[in-house]
Protein backbone atom coordinates (compact mmCIF):
# COMPACT_ATOMS: atom_id res chain seq x y z
CA UNK A 1 0.00 0.00 0.00
CA UNK A 2 1.20 3.76 -0.62
CA UNK A 3 2.20 6.14 2.46
CA UNK A 4 3.62 8.81 2.29
CA UNK A 5 7.58 9.11 3.81
CA UNK A 6 8.31 10.32 6.95
CA UNK A 7 8.34 13.90 5.88
CA UNK A 8 7.39 17.57 7.17
CA UNK A 9 6.48 19.23 4.15
CA UNK A 10 3.02 17.72 3.69
CA UNK A 11 2.58 19.35 7.64
CA UNK A 12 3.30 22.79 6.30
CA UNK A 13 0.56 22.79 3.54
CA UNK A 14 -2.06 21.42 5.45
CA UNK A 15 -0.84 24.39 7.33
CA UNK A 16 -1.21 26.57 4.55
CA UNK A 17 -4.62 24.97 3.47
CA UNK A 18 -6.11 25.84 6.84
CA UNK A 19 -4.64 29.54 7.04
CA UNK A 20 -5.51 30.60 3.18
CA UNK A 21 -9.30 28.35 3.07
CA UNK A 22 -10.51 31.74 4.82
CA UNK A 23 -8.53 34.08 3.41
CA UNK A 24 -8.21 32.89 -0.95
CA UNK A 25 -10.16 30.09 -2.49
CA UNK A 26 -7.47 30.33 -5.20
CA UNK A 27 -4.88 30.15 -2.57
CA UNK A 28 -6.69 27.45 -0.55
CA UNK A 29 -6.52 25.26 -4.10
CA UNK A 30 -3.21 25.98 -5.11
CA UNK A 31 -2.25 24.53 -1.90
CA UNK A 32 -4.45 20.92 -2.34
CA UNK A 33 -2.31 21.13 -5.64
CA UNK A 34 0.73 21.11 -3.59
CA UNK A 35 -0.29 18.40 -1.36
CA UNK A 36 -1.44 16.37 -4.08
CA UNK A 37 2.18 16.89 -5.94
CA UNK A 38 3.87 15.89 -2.89
CA UNK A 39 2.12 12.35 -2.29
CA UNK A 40 2.99 11.95 -5.76
CA UNK A 41 6.67 12.22 -5.72
CA UNK A 42 7.16 11.31 -1.88
CA UNK A 43 5.56 7.72 -1.93
CA UNK A 44 6.69 4.45 -1.14
CA UNK A 45 5.31 1.10 -0.52
CA UNK A 46 4.68 0.27 2.73
CA UNK A 47 2.60 -1.66 5.24
CA UNK A 48 -0.43 0.24 6.79
CA UNK A 49 -3.92 -0.22 8.09
CA UNK A 50 -6.72 0.89 6.18
CA UNK A 51 -8.45 3.84 7.48
CA UNK A 52 -11.77 2.52 6.38
CA UNK A 53 -13.57 5.73 8.35
CA UNK A 54 -12.17 7.91 5.58
CA UNK A 55 -14.09 6.45 3.01
CA UNK A 56 -17.57 7.53 3.20
CA UNK A 57 -16.96 11.02 1.50
CA UNK A 58 -15.14 9.27 -1.32
CA UNK A 59 -18.67 6.97 -1.60
CA UNK A 60 -20.73 10.17 -1.86
CA UNK A 61 -18.60 11.53 -3.85
CA UNK A 62 -18.76 8.58 -6.24
CA UNK A 63 -23.01 8.39 -6.17
CA UNK A 64 -23.07 11.97 -7.20
CA UNK A 65 -20.49 11.63 -10.42
CA UNK A 66 -22.96 8.33 -11.08
CA UNK A 67 -26.26 10.59 -10.90
CA UNK A 68 -24.80 12.65 -14.05
CA UNK A 69 -26.10 9.50 -15.74
CA UNK A 70 -29.10 9.85 -15.29
CA UNK A 71 -29.76 13.34 -14.86
CA UNK A 72 -31.69 15.93 -16.56
CA UNK A 73 -28.55 17.45 -17.87
CA UNK A 74 -24.88 16.60 -17.77
CA UNK A 75 -22.96 19.19 -15.75
CA UNK A 76 -19.25 18.38 -15.70
CA UNK A 77 -18.47 21.00 -13.48
CA UNK A 78 -20.39 18.76 -10.81
CA UNK A 79 -17.25 16.49 -11.26
CA UNK A 80 -14.47 19.74 -9.97
CA UNK A 81 -17.07 21.14 -7.52
CA UNK A 82 -17.33 17.63 -5.61
CA UNK A 83 -14.00 16.69 -5.70
CA UNK A 84 -13.11 17.52 -2.26
CA UNK A 85 -15.43 14.80 -1.03
CA UNK A 86 -12.77 12.51 -2.87
CA UNK A 87 -9.45 14.70 -2.36
CA UNK A 88 -9.10 14.66 1.31
CA UNK A 89 -9.94 11.85 2.20
CA UNK A 90 -7.14 10.57 0.01
CA UNK A 91 -4.82 13.12 1.88
CA UNK A 92 -5.79 12.00 5.38
CA UNK A 93 -5.22 8.19 4.51
CA UNK A 94 -1.70 8.89 2.94
CA UNK A 95 -0.51 11.29 5.44
CA UNK A 96 -0.13 10.79 9.22
CA UNK A 97 -1.80 13.44 11.29
CA UNK A 98 -1.16 13.46 14.34
CA UNK A 99 -3.76 15.15 17.59
CA UNK A 100 -1.03 17.58 18.35
CA UNK A 101 -0.27 18.25 14.37
CA UNK A 102 -4.19 18.77 13.97
CA UNK A 103 -3.89 21.25 16.82
CA UNK A 104 -1.61 23.54 14.82
CA UNK A 105 -3.55 22.99 11.84
CA UNK A 106 -6.90 24.87 14.21
CA UNK A 107 -4.23 27.52 14.72
CA UNK A 108 -3.82 28.68 11.61
CA UNK A 109 -7.30 28.04 10.47
CA UNK A 110 -8.02 31.00 13.17
CA UNK A 111 -5.23 33.01 12.29
CA UNK A 112 -6.61 32.98 8.99
CA UNK A 113 -10.28 33.83 9.72
CA UNK A 114 -8.38 36.66 11.71
CA UNK A 115 -6.51 38.17 8.34
CA UNK A 116 -9.76 37.38 6.56
CA UNK A 117 -11.76 39.75 9.13
CA UNK A 118 -8.97 42.26 8.85
CA UNK A 119 -8.89 42.25 5.51
CA UNK A 120 -12.67 42.59 5.10
CA UNK A 121 -12.35 45.75 7.77
CA UNK A 122 -10.21 47.62 5.75
CA UNK A 123 -12.41 46.78 1.96
CA UNK A 124 -15.02 48.08 3.79
CA UNK A 125 -13.67 51.05 5.12
CA UNK A 126 -11.78 51.74 2.00
CA UNK A 127 -15.07 51.64 -0.29
CA UNK A 128 -16.56 54.39 2.63
CA UNK A 129 -13.95 56.80 1.98
CA UNK A 130 -15.27 59.56 -0.87
CA UNK A 131 -11.66 60.55 -2.15
CA UNK A 132 -13.24 63.31 -4.43
CA UNK A 133 -15.23 65.28 -1.29
CA UNK A 134 -12.99 64.06 1.36
CA UNK A 135 -16.14 62.26 3.26
CA UNK A 136 -16.73 58.79 4.76
CA UNK A 137 -19.91 57.45 4.21
CA UNK A 138 -20.52 53.48 5.19
CA UNK A 139 -24.11 53.73 3.36
CA UNK A 140 -23.96 52.18 -0.38
CA UNK A 141 -27.46 54.25 -0.81
CA UNK A 142 -26.71 58.02 0.80
CA UNK A 143 -30.41 58.94 0.54
CA UNK A 144 -31.45 56.21 3.43
CA UNK A 145 -30.90 56.28 7.27
CA UNK A 146 -28.12 54.01 8.67
CA UNK A 147 -30.63 51.36 9.86
CA UNK A 148 -32.50 50.90 6.36
CA UNK A 149 -28.50 50.63 4.95
CA UNK A 150 -28.66 47.42 7.29
CA UNK A 151 -32.17 45.96 6.61
CA UNK A 152 -31.67 46.65 2.56
CA UNK A 153 -27.79 45.39 2.77
CA UNK A 154 -26.76 48.43 1.67
CA UNK A 155 -23.88 48.96 3.99
CA UNK A 156 -20.14 48.70 3.55
CA UNK A 157 -19.75 46.79 6.77
CA UNK A 158 -22.38 44.45 7.06
CA UNK A 159 -23.34 41.19 5.23
CA UNK A 160 -22.31 40.39 1.74
CA UNK A 161 -20.78 43.68 1.18
CA UNK A 162 -18.27 42.88 4.10
CA UNK A 163 -18.00 39.37 3.06
CA UNK A 164 -16.23 39.84 -0.07
CA UNK A 165 -14.18 36.78 0.02
CA UNK A 166 -17.04 34.60 0.97
CA UNK A 167 -20.90 34.57 1.01
CA UNK A 168 -22.20 35.48 4.18
CA UNK A 169 -23.44 31.99 5.41
CA UNK A 170 -19.34 30.53 4.33
CA UNK A 171 -17.57 33.21 6.08
CA UNK A 172 -19.93 33.24 9.59
CA UNK A 173 -19.62 29.38 9.70
CA UNK A 174 -15.75 29.80 9.49
CA UNK A 175 -15.98 32.83 12.34
CA UNK A 176 -17.96 30.28 14.68
CA UNK A 177 -16.02 27.34 14.46
CA UNK A 178 -13.05 29.74 14.93
CA UNK A 179 -14.66 31.23 17.70
CA UNK A 180 -14.88 27.40 19.09
CA UNK A 181 -11.62 26.89 18.83
CA UNK A 182 -10.51 29.67 21.03
CA UNK A 183 -13.18 29.24 23.86
CA UNK A 184 -12.06 25.30 24.31
CA UNK A 185 -7.70 26.05 23.23
CA UNK A 186 -5.44 28.46 24.20
CA UNK A 187 -3.77 29.63 21.13
CA UNK A 188 -1.75 32.67 22.22
CA UNK A 189 0.56 33.46 24.80
CA UNK A 190 -1.43 36.44 25.98
CA UNK A 191 -4.35 35.59 27.89
CA UNK A 192 -5.82 39.61 26.64
CA UNK A 193 -4.67 38.96 22.88
CA UNK A 194 -6.65 36.05 22.80
CA UNK A 195 -9.49 37.56 24.76
CA UNK A 196 -9.39 40.82 22.29
CA UNK A 197 -9.37 38.02 19.20
CA UNK A 198 -12.77 36.41 20.82
CA UNK A 199 -14.25 39.85 20.80
CA UNK A 200 -13.24 40.64 17.46
CA UNK A 201 -14.50 37.60 16.28
CA UNK A 202 -18.06 38.01 17.27
CA UNK A 203 -17.90 41.72 16.37
CA UNK A 204 -17.23 40.50 12.87
CA UNK A 205 -19.74 37.80 13.11
CA UNK A 206 -22.88 40.34 13.94
CA UNK A 207 -21.74 42.24 10.62
CA UNK A 208 -21.77 38.81 8.23
CA UNK A 209 -25.81 39.09 9.82
CA UNK A 210 -26.51 36.01 9.54
CA UNK A 211 -29.08 34.27 11.63
CA UNK A 212 -28.14 30.57 11.81
CA UNK A 213 -24.48 31.29 13.04
CA UNK A 214 -26.03 33.20 16.20
CA UNK A 215 -28.12 30.31 16.74
CA UNK A 216 -25.20 27.68 16.98
CA UNK A 217 -23.13 30.15 19.17
CA UNK A 218 -25.44 31.09 21.38
CA UNK A 219 -25.85 27.03 21.58
CA UNK A 220 -21.66 26.64 22.17
CA UNK A 221 -21.29 29.52 24.41
CA UNK A 222 -23.80 27.33 26.80
CA UNK A 223 -21.87 24.85 26.25
CA UNK A 224 -18.79 26.19 27.54
CA UNK A 225 -20.84 28.01 30.58
CA UNK A 226 -21.88 24.51 32.20
CA UNK A 227 -18.11 23.09 31.71
CA UNK A 228 -16.55 26.33 33.00
CA UNK A 229 -19.19 26.62 36.31
CA UNK A 230 -19.31 23.52 38.94
CA UNK A 231 -21.88 25.01 40.83
CA UNK A 232 -24.75 24.52 38.29
CA UNK A 233 -27.32 26.57 39.80
CA UNK A 234 -24.58 29.67 38.90
CA UNK A 235 -24.65 27.99 35.53
CA UNK A 236 -28.15 28.02 34.78
CA UNK A 237 -28.49 31.93 35.88
CA UNK A 238 -25.74 32.61 33.22
CA UNK A 239 -27.24 30.78 30.50
CA UNK A 240 -30.32 32.56 31.56
CA UNK A 241 -29.13 35.67 31.12
CA UNK A 242 -26.93 34.81 27.98
CA UNK A 243 -30.45 33.37 26.70
CA UNK A 244 -32.13 37.54 26.75
CA UNK A 245 -28.82 38.84 25.64
CA UNK A 246 -29.06 36.43 22.50
CA UNK A 247 -32.78 37.15 21.94
CA UNK A 248 -32.06 40.64 21.88
CA UNK A 249 -28.83 40.86 19.71
CA UNK A 250 -30.98 37.92 17.37
CA UNK A 251 -34.15 40.89 17.67
CA UNK A 252 -32.09 43.55 17.20
CA UNK A 253 -30.31 41.95 13.79
CA UNK A 254 -31.94 44.54 11.23
CA UNK A 255 -33.26 41.48 9.08
CA UNK A 256 -35.28 40.27 11.94
CA UNK A 257 -38.19 42.63 11.16
CA UNK A 258 -38.27 41.22 7.93
CA UNK A 259 -37.73 37.60 8.74
CA UNK A 260 -40.79 37.49 11.46
CA UNK A 261 -43.21 39.20 9.15
CA UNK A 262 -42.43 35.91 6.70
CA UNK A 263 -45.45 33.48 5.84
CA UNK A 264 -44.19 30.19 6.23
CA UNK A 265 -47.38 27.80 5.62
CA UNK A 266 -48.06 27.57 1.96
CA UNK A 267 -51.90 27.59 0.74
CA UNK A 268 -51.73 25.43 -2.28
CA UNK A 269 -55.17 27.46 -3.71
CA UNK A 270 -53.43 30.46 -4.41
CA UNK A 271 -51.05 29.08 -6.94
CA UNK A 272 -53.15 29.69 -9.97
CA UNK A 273 -51.09 29.05 -12.54
CA UNK A 274 -49.51 25.54 -12.90
CA UNK A 275 -47.34 26.14 -16.22
CA UNK A 276 -44.21 27.69 -15.06
CA UNK A 277 -44.08 28.90 -18.80
CA UNK A 278 -46.93 30.70 -18.30
CA UNK A 279 -47.38 32.66 -15.61
CA UNK A 280 -47.43 36.27 -16.21
CA UNK A 281 -45.36 37.41 -13.41
CA UNK A 282 -47.63 40.03 -12.08
CA UNK A 283 -48.85 38.78 -8.40
CA UNK A 284 -46.01 36.94 -6.99
CA UNK A 285 -46.50 35.35 -3.38
CA UNK A 286 -44.65 36.22 -0.36
CA UNK A 287 -44.37 33.18 1.37
CA UNK A 288 -41.22 32.62 3.01
CA UNK A 289 -38.35 32.09 0.26
CA UNK A 290 -36.92 28.78 2.31
CA UNK A 291 -40.10 27.42 2.61
CA UNK A 292 -40.91 27.67 -0.89
CA UNK A 293 -38.10 26.18 -1.74
CA UNK A 294 -38.12 23.10 0.71
CA UNK A 295 -41.23 22.85 -0.12
CA UNK A 296 -40.42 22.20 -4.20
CA UNK A 297 -37.26 19.82 -2.91
CA UNK A 298 -39.86 17.44 -1.52
CA UNK A 299 -42.24 17.26 -4.45
CA UNK A 300 -39.13 16.74 -6.72
CA UNK A 301 -37.56 13.98 -4.27
CA UNK A 302 -41.05 12.23 -4.33
CA UNK A 303 -40.63 11.60 -7.77
CA UNK A 304 -37.49 9.49 -7.54
CA UNK A 305 -37.03 9.26 -3.53
CA UNK A 306 -34.13 5.87 -3.67
CA UNK A 307 -31.38 7.32 -6.08
CA UNK A 308 -32.61 10.75 -6.89
CA UNK A 309 -33.34 12.71 -9.80
CA UNK A 310 -29.28 13.54 -10.66
CA UNK A 311 -26.85 16.15 -9.50
CA UNK A 312 -26.61 18.07 -12.99
CA UNK A 313 -29.62 20.25 -13.70
CA UNK A 314 -30.91 20.52 -10.03
CA UNK A 315 -30.83 24.11 -10.08
CA UNK A 316 -33.43 24.20 -13.43
CA UNK A 317 -35.76 21.74 -12.30
CA UNK A 318 -35.97 23.06 -8.73
CA UNK A 319 -36.29 26.17 -9.55
CA UNK A 320 -39.24 25.55 -12.00
CA UNK A 321 -41.16 23.70 -9.40
CA UNK A 322 -40.44 26.67 -7.17
CA UNK A 323 -41.35 29.17 -9.51
CA UNK A 324 -45.46 28.08 -9.72
CA UNK A 325 -45.26 28.07 -5.85
CA UNK A 326 -44.06 31.66 -6.29
CA UNK A 327 -46.47 32.28 -9.43
CA UNK A 328 -42.86 34.11 -10.70
CA UNK A 329 -40.61 32.96 -12.85
CA UNK A 330 -37.38 34.52 -14.30
CA UNK A 331 -35.41 32.19 -16.57
CA UNK A 332 -32.17 33.46 -15.27
CA UNK A 333 -32.87 32.08 -12.16
CA UNK A 334 -31.65 28.71 -10.40
CA UNK A 335 -31.32 27.98 -7.04
CA UNK A 336 -30.39 25.14 -4.78
CA UNK A 337 -32.28 23.11 -1.80
CA UNK A 338 -31.35 25.76 1.15
CA UNK A 339 -30.98 22.73 3.03
CA UNK A 340 -28.14 20.34 2.75
CA UNK A 341 -30.25 17.18 3.76
CA UNK A 342 -33.35 17.67 1.39
CA UNK A 343 -30.30 18.67 -1.76
CA UNK A 344 -28.88 15.35 -0.59
CA UNK A 345 -32.34 13.53 -0.97
CA UNK A 346 -32.52 15.22 -4.27
CA UNK A 347 -29.30 14.81 -5.81
CA UNK A 348 -28.52 10.93 -4.50
CA UNK A 349 -31.63 9.69 -2.89
CA UNK A 350 -31.99 7.82 0.13
CA UNK A 351 -29.03 5.53 -1.36
CA UNK A 352 -26.76 8.96 -1.05
CA UNK A 353 -28.55 9.71 2.24
CA UNK A 354 -27.10 6.75 3.45
CA UNK A 355 -23.72 7.11 3.57
CA UNK A 356 -24.39 10.51 4.21
CA UNK A 357 -25.45 9.75 7.64
CA UNK A 358 -22.58 7.32 7.94
CA UNK A 359 -19.80 10.13 7.72
CA UNK A 360 -21.54 11.65 10.91
CA UNK A 361 -21.65 8.45 12.58
CA UNK A 362 -18.25 7.23 12.01
CA UNK A 363 -17.27 11.50 12.84
CA UNK A 364 -19.25 10.70 16.23
CA UNK A 365 -17.74 7.05 16.98
CA UNK A 366 -13.90 8.55 16.20
CA UNK A 367 -14.53 11.69 17.98
CA UNK A 368 -15.70 9.78 21.12
CA UNK A 369 -12.11 8.22 21.20
CA UNK A 370 -9.94 11.21 20.84
CA UNK A 371 -7.46 11.06 23.41
CA UNK A 372 -7.63 14.69 24.28
CA UNK A 373 -10.59 16.14 25.79
CA UNK A 374 -10.32 19.75 24.16
CA UNK A 375 -9.64 18.66 20.56
CA UNK A 376 -13.03 16.43 21.80
CA UNK A 377 -15.02 19.35 22.74
CA UNK A 378 -13.46 21.26 19.46
CA UNK A 379 -14.95 18.26 17.04
CA UNK A 380 -18.40 18.68 19.13
CA UNK A 381 -18.37 22.12 18.66
CA UNK A 382 -17.57 22.28 14.81
CA UNK A 383 -20.31 19.46 13.55
CA UNK A 384 -22.93 21.60 15.97
CA UNK A 385 -21.82 24.15 13.34
CA UNK A 386 -22.01 21.65 10.29
CA UNK A 387 -25.69 20.30 11.16
CA UNK A 388 -27.11 23.82 12.02
CA UNK A 389 -25.58 25.34 8.85
CA UNK A 390 -26.95 22.32 6.52
CA UNK A 391 -30.43 23.06 7.70
CA UNK A 392 -30.55 26.50 5.85
CA UNK A 393 -27.88 26.33 3.11
CA UNK A 394 -26.77 23.41 0.81
CA UNK A 395 -23.56 23.54 1.88
CA UNK A 396 -21.86 21.21 -0.15
CA UNK A 397 -22.55 23.12 -3.39
CA UNK A 398 -19.89 25.63 -3.17
CA UNK A 399 -16.28 24.97 -2.61
CA UNK A 400 -16.32 26.80 0.36
CA UNK A 401 -18.64 24.94 1.72
CA UNK A 402 -17.56 21.48 0.57
CA UNK A 403 -14.10 21.72 1.07
CA UNK A 404 -14.53 23.16 4.67
CA UNK A 405 -16.41 20.36 5.59
CA UNK A 406 -14.56 17.31 4.30
CA UNK A 407 -11.17 18.90 5.38
CA UNK A 408 -11.90 19.28 9.37
CA UNK A 409 -14.39 15.74 8.90
CA UNK A 410 -11.25 14.28 7.59
CA UNK A 411 -9.08 15.89 9.76
CA UNK A 412 -10.75 15.16 13.13
CA UNK A 413 -11.31 11.04 11.72
CA UNK A 414 -7.79 10.91 11.01
CA UNK A 415 -6.23 12.12 14.49
CA UNK A 416 -8.51 9.02 16.13
CA UNK A 417 -6.36 6.99 13.89
CA UNK A 418 -3.37 8.32 14.88
CA UNK A 419 -3.74 8.52 18.64
CA UNK A 420 -4.93 5.47 18.64
CA UNK A 421 -2.01 3.84 17.05
CA UNK A 422 0.89 5.68 18.96
CA UNK A 423 -0.11 6.54 22.21
CA UNK A 424 0.12 10.45 21.31
CA UNK A 425 2.15 13.21 23.02
CA UNK A 426 -0.55 15.48 25.53
CA UNK A 427 -2.83 17.70 22.79
CA UNK A 428 -1.44 21.03 25.47
CA UNK A 429 2.33 20.36 24.60
CA UNK A 430 2.26 22.32 21.41
CA UNK A 431 3.31 25.93 22.49
CA UNK A 432 0.80 28.98 21.70
CA UNK A 433 1.55 31.43 19.89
Amino acid sequence: MLILKKIKSHRYLLYLFAFSLPISQKVSTISIGFILLVLLFNIRKEKLKFKKRLIFPAILYVLYCVSLLYSSEVQLNVIEQKASLLIFPIIFILIKCTEVDFKLVLKYFVIGCVVALIICEFHAFYSSLDFSNFIFNSKINRRVSFYRSLVEDKNYFFSYNFSFLHQTVYFAMYLSFAIAILLHNKLFKNKYMQGLIVLFMFFGLFQVLNKASFIVVFVILIKKIYLLIKNKKIAVISSMLLFIIAVSVFVLNPRFKSFNKAMFIIDESEVIEKDFRKINNTNPNNYNFRVMLWSSALDLIKQNPLIGIGAGGTENRLYEVFAVKRQWYDKSEKYHAHNQYLQILLDVGAVGFFFFILIFVFFFKSVQRLNHNKLKTIAIDFILIILMNFLFESMLERYSGVSFFSFFVCGFISSYYSGRKNGEKNFTNTKPF
